[in-house]
């Protein structure tokens, strides 16, 4: 069995807290293997999310004796996150996916289908993209991405 989809947030202000998530993640990967779960380092990322202008460079943590990959952004549980939390990655994808899906709209709307069955339609198949986890991220978007869903 395999430890999917976990996540480890910390605060990291200061040298001690930085060796407390070091050793939360020790303890994690101990409890796995205690557990019977696999924990496939090559596919787990590192994300520092920072706002301030001069960021620390701060070194990828070690699980197993393998290096953790530091990433700018990765889609998780669906929603792209990136350094900054801006969900620009995350808004053009949903963007993308809602287009190509509207244009399926538009061309049963040609051949005269029922308004009622492509209300329907939108509502199953574009509203759940545009909705998803959006009181998550809607709130921290910018004016511009705000209007790209619209």
């Amino acid at each position: 069995m395999f430890s999917d989809d976990t996540a480890m947030l910390a605060l990291l202000n200061d040298f001690a807290s930085y060796q407390s998530y070091l050793s939360s993640v020790v303890r994690f990967s101990s409890w796995c293997s205690n557990n019977f779960l696999h924990l496939n380092v090559s596919k787990t990322k590192e994300i520092c999310i920072d706002f301030r202008r001069n960021r620390t460079v701060i070194s990828p943590i070690v699980i197993n004796g393998e290096p953790v990959e530091q990433v700018h952004s990765f889609k998780y549980l669906g929603v792209m996150l990136d350094e900054k939390l801006s969900f620009t990655e995350h808004v053009t994808a949903v963007q993308k996916m809602s287009q190509q899906r509207l244009h399926v709209l538009r061309k049963l709307r040609a051949f005269y289908v029922d308004p009622l069955l492509l209300l329907r339609l939108y509502r199953s198949i574009i509203e759940p993209l545009l909705t998803y986890c959006s009181i998550c991220y809607y709130p921290a978007l910018f004016v511009k991405n705000r209007n790209r869903l619209v």
